[in-house]
């Protein structure tokens, strides 16, 4: 019999991958689970992900931040914070979070693909949670997460 406050997370997660990178996608999945039963426990998201190119990454930055360049991650989630709104209608985070490929690959230093996308995954997944990092309060407390997060998957992950 299960504990009074034991909850899961119902996640109907999609990945659109148009590039040639081979990605787990159950990975993916598992990430944003161990994220989510955390942050918000017992609630459902709705994800989708698109991995792209330069091209495409670049066009939405221009289209939605009027930013002519590339960058690693855009997030768009569906309400300002779902963090503080108790608002039935939207009861759980509903996201696109968009990764360029190419840019993970100029940007991985010493690290696996897998390793740059799971990082920039929980990125994503932090700014679809409400967190920020324009002003400094709020990047010390998403850096925190983000390190949390990463050691904690990313860790499993090798030692699993």
């Amino acid at each position: 019999m299960p504990r009074g406050d034991f909850s899961l997370n119902y996640i109907d997660f999609n990945l659109v991958n148009d590039t040639e990178y081979l990605v787990d996608d159950k990975l993916l999945l598992s990430c944003a689970e161990k994220v989510l039963e955390e942050e918000l426990p017992g609630k459902r998201a709705e994800l989708n992900l698109l991995l792209c190119d330069d091209e495409v990454m670049q066009n939405y930055n221009r289209i939605f931040r009027g930013d002519n360049s590339v960058t690693d991650v855009l997030c768009f989630n569906y309400y300002d914070s779902i963090l503080d709104t108790e608002d039935e209608a939207f009861p759980s985070p509903y996201c696109d979070i968009i990764i360029d490929i190419k840019q993970l690959e100029r940007q991985k230093g010493n690290k696996s693909m897998e390793d740059e996308l799971i990082e920039v995954f929980i990125h994503g997944l932090l700014h679809a949670l409400g967190y920020d990092h324009i002003r400094l309060e709020d990047r010390t407390v998403m850096e925190e997460k983000e390190k949390y997060y990463i050691n904690k998957i990313v860790g499993d992950k090798t030692s699993g």
